[in-house]
């Protein structure tokens, strides 16, 4: 049953429990987009780990384009292996640096003019035609510290240029032969990665959005840069904005990862995997479409859940940030997610 509404013509979906479209993952998916508001959230693009490719996506010598972080971006494999996340555009004149760039050992050549950057530091090693050896301190590409864990490469950004200050968690269910091939789902969503993760502390949603039976019983762990909930069934462990793990111990895990592409999208990345002897030790990842009719257990479980954040999305994507909300007594775990996740910003003011 849908409702038409009358300004807009569009079918809007009926909730109480929210209608249920693994399709709406696929990046074509048509979505209810009624909202008219801008500019959400008073918060910036916050500060942490976030995956920017896959690591089977890199060959040495490969050089593709992304936009993260609302900023253009070039991520290479060295010669030697080394991933690598450099700003786009070069200090010369500035040609974007995945645009015909290449790779020279640990370095990567502009195409524009052969000026060539060191892919550790940002700095300019060569400038071939240049005729003095002196090359400008101001010739130089900003780097992110990069960490390759998990079947992602993982890009450290702080608005200020500050140093890491929390680990990438190591999934071994991963690379354990007793637990099946990891997949992956992935998807983006018009929120933040602060919206996404409130979701682990509204307890009430799972029985309005989800249609439980009972509103779930749930207990909350915060320390530092380190957060859990436990509800019946899953453990979710939180290690900074956009980076967790989801166990259902002894059966099922999952890494979700949530890389801010702006400050109003996000692109999300599940890597799921299930108890079970692993054949042949193969450690591919896969990506799956979370719509098909796989049947095998990892496809199963990750369709699930594509399925009940399907519900989700079109409530992340049609609603306003309320800086002050309204709650209950029973909400407490909102507010406190909201002020840990105020250590992951810079510059935030009071709002």
């Amino acid at each position: 049953m849908a409702i038409v509404d009358p300004v807009r013509s569009e079918v809007l979906p009926v909730g109480l429990p929210m209608p249920k479209d693994a399709d709406l993952l696929d990046a074509g998916a048509t979505r209810v987009r009624v909202r008219t508001v801008r500019d959400r959230f008073p918060f910036p693009i916050p500060n942490g780990w976030f995956p920017v490719a896959l690591a089977s996506e890199l060959v040495p010598g490969q050089v593709i384009a992304v936009y993260y972080f609302a900023t253009d971006l070039v991520v290479f494999r060295t010669e030697g292996g080394e991933a690598r996340v450099l700003d786009a555009y070069c200090p010369h004149l500035g040609a974007h640096l995945a645009v015909g760039g290449t790779v020279r050992g640990e370095h990567l050549a502009c195409p524009f003019h052969g000026w060539t950057f060191d892919g550790a530091s940002g700095a300019c090693v060569e400038i071939p035609y240049a005729t003095s050896e002196r090359i400008p301190s101001q010739a130089r590409v900003r780097t992110y510290p990069v960490i390759e864990r998990n079947g992602l490469v993982f890009a450290w950004h702080h608005l200020e240029g500050g140093d890491p200050f929390f680990e990438v968690p190591v999934v071994d269910e991963f690379e354990d032969p007793g637990w099946l091939t990891p997949r992956l789902i992935e998807f983006r969503v018009s929120t933040s990665c602060q919206e996404m993760a409130e979701n682990n502390h509204d307890f009430a949603h799972f029985k309005f959005v989800h249609g439980t039976d009972e509103i779930p019983a749930g207990s909350e762990l915060i320390e530092g840069t380190y957060k859990r909930t436990e509800s019946p069934g899953l453990v979710r462990e939180t290690f900074g904005l956009g980076l967790g793990i989801v166990r259902s111990p002894g059966f099922m895990s999952f890494l979700s990862t949530v890389t801010p592409i702006d400050e109003d999208n996000v692109h999300v990345r599940w890597t799921f995997t299930v108890k079970g002897e692993r054949d042949g030790g193969d450690l591919d990842w896969l990506s799956i479409d979370p719509a098909s009719g796989a049947d095998d257990p990892v496809s199963a479980i990750a369709r699930s859940f594509a399925e009940g954040v399907s519900q989700d999305i079109p409530i992340w994507e049609n609603k306003v940030y309320r800086p002050r909300p309204v709650l209950t007594a029973q909400e407490k775990g909102i507010l406190a997610h909201r002020r840990w996740s105020r250590q992951f910003y810079s510059g935030l003011d009071d709002a």
